[in-house]
């Protein structure tokens, strides 16, 4: 393991990784290659919304109507899954704040109330409050707000950055958003089954008690992040102040699931 990563965590099809420590990264693959995002999209488009709360033009308490007219819920719920929408659809399947139910709706729903609030396409607004002031040259989201995002792990890298000392939102409102809401949600993380207690920010996945997860064994509960199905992910610890970014040309499968922990827990214990 020349470059010290070890056979039986290397990748058997192309990737490019980052592990972040104070003052130093280690980077594997081209750092500059443009790979799908997915579902890591959801960390831009949470970003971007957090920016208009920021910026006053919206407010997490602010109401949204769903699910064409039947409920009414705050841009908070929608952005912590824990509105009632289903997985893509506008269909209600649990009562709000009744259970943690994952929804790339909910995320859209969100996107959609940050348009009305500022007149741009939600796809402008990231550009111009997130990308732009980040330098994420690579980084485009062209449609979803919830997965249609694509970028590069030099992106990645600074949009780490962005979260372990945040510049474009306030550290308070960083804080929330990074911390649990409405603790206590049964749910389904795709990929993993069900938690108990399925611990998630606003946009942001909280590792807390899981351990069957993508989050390392050896990460701290506050780490926060998100995986997407494209075979991604990005991590912070805000405790060892490390993170991680990984992306490939292969989808979130058996590999992923196998090594995605061990392959945090090796760089994490290297240091």
């Amino acid at each position: 393991m020349p470059d010290g990563l070890p056979d039986n965590l290397r990748p058997p099809f192309e990737y490019s990784m980052a592990f972040m420590e104070p003052g130093h990264v280690l980077e594997y693959g081209d750092s500059m290659l443009v790979y799908p995002l997915m579902s890591v999209t959801k960390l831009l488009s949470a970003m971007g919304v957090l920016v208009a709360v920021q910026r006053a033009m919206i407010s997490l308490d602010d109401e949204v109507t769903i699910a064409d007219g039947q409920r009414v819920v705050t841009l908070r719920h929608l952005l912590a899954h824990a509105s009632g929408l289903a997985f893509n659809e506008p269909v209600l399947e649990a009562g709000t704040q009744e259970k943690r139910i994952y929804s790339n709706r909910g995320i859209e729903e969100a996107s959609w109330a940050v348009e009305a609030a500022t007149g741009f396409t939600f796809e402008d607004w990231v550009e111009a409050t997130v990308l732009e002031p980040l330098g994420l040259i690579e980084t485009h989201i062209d449609g979803s707000a919830a997965y249609a995002g694509a970028g590069s792990i030099r992106d990645l890298v600074a949009l780490a950055r962005e979260f372990q000392n945040t510049t474009l939102i306030s550290p308070e409102l960083a804080r929330e958003a990074t911390s649990v809401a409405y603790p206590g949600l049964k749910g389904v993380t795709p990929g993993y089954g069900g938690y108990s207690d399925n611990t998630w920010g606003l946009g942001f996945e909280i590792k807390g008690a899981k351990v069957r997860t993508w989050f390392p064994r050896a990460a701290s509960a506050s780490t926060f992040g998100h995986f997407g199905q494209s075979g991604s992910f990005l991590w912070v610890d805000p405790e060892s102040v490390r993170a991680m970014a990984f992306l490939g040309a292969e989808p979130f499968g058996a590999w992923h699931r196998k090594n995605w922990q061990a392959l945090g827990d090796h760089f994490l214990e290297m240091v």
